[in-house]
């Protein structure tokens, strides 16, 4: 049987022996590699281990929201087919799992959105995972801000429903504006809160949209600013509110030498903001 996903059901566990047989081949062995590019076929097909043996090459691959970060191989065999597969026709499959010696989940099509080809190191990728980004993170976003919407009446509820499904390219649009933690410069975004700089409850739709509405904190910080206890000046400076206490202050690490590694013009009336109506 050719190689073809028609078979295959998103967000299932599938091990490479029955995938190996499932397309033909004679050992899974013929499907060991990260990267799989069956002959005569359009498919460069993806097996990512995000916590891998230890004997092995430590790639730092990892899915984010509806996005997976992924190093292409040492030996950089597949990266110009990567790169070019939209030019090609050619459609990327992606199969997932958490740690070695488990099954893949199957993630279906990924499209490539970012990419730094490198030579003495394994090059960068970043796609957009297509079923994630329609499904799972648009609903997770509804569900955060569900009690926002008790107030309001039925139609208005839709319009803000409508609105937040929509939006499910802010946080990889805050990733790519600032590329790590926009106070700290901590690069691990998996552990890193795209914040809205003026509230998502303040905001109309291209502003709950706008990445330079955004920073990407760690969750201490992303606490803070969203309760007002810390801001920011124009100039990137930190102000600290009087209502945290020196204690609160040292527990969480907040002086005045906090400052925003940046400031685009494009965030200065969304500070503005901030200062204004949400710093206590």
């Amino acid at each position: 049987m050719p190689v073809n996903f028609k078979s295959l059901e998103f967000g299932q566990s599938y091990d490479r022996p029955f995938l190996a047989k499932l397309w033909g081949y004679q050992s899974f062995h013929a499907i060991s590699k990260g990267v799989v590019t069956p002959a005569n076929t359009k498919y460069i097909v993806l097996f990512v281990t995000k916590d891998k043996q230890l004997a092995l090459t430590q790639y730092n691959d990892y899915i984010d929201g509806n996005m997976l970060f992924w190093e292409g191989e040492e030996k950089h065999s597949s990266d110009k087919r990567v790169v070019e597969a939209n030019k090609n026709q050619d459609e990327t499959r992606l199969f997932y799992r958490e740690t070695h010696h488990s099954p893949f989940v199957y993630f279906g099509r990924i499209s490539l959105t970012d990419f730094q080809l490198r030579e003495n190191a394994p090059s960068e990728f970043v796609f957009r995972i297509e079923m994630l980004s329609s499904e799972i993170d648009a609903f997770k976003e509804v569900r955060e801000h569900a009690g926002e919407y008790k107030a309001l009446d039925k139609t208005e509820q839709e319009q803000i429903v409508v609105s937040r499904l929509g939006q499910g390219n802010f946080r990889r649009n805050v990733i790519r504006l600032w590329g790590s933690c926009s106070v700290t410069g901590l690069q691990s975004v998996t552990l890193l809160r795209a914040s809205h700089i003026k509230p998502w409850k303040d905001s109309n739709n291209q502003e709950r949209l706008n990445p330079f509405n955004g920073l990407l904190l760690i969750p201490d910080y992303d606490f803070l600013f969203d309760r007002g206890y810390i801001t920011f000046k124009n100039n990137g400076s930190v102000l600290i509110s009087q209502k945290l206490s020196p204690f609160a202050r040292k527990i969480f690490d907040v002086d005045d030498a906090l400052q925003l590694r940046n400031v685009f013009p494009e965030n200065k009336e969304y500070l503005d903001f901030h200062r204004s109506e949400v710093f206590e």
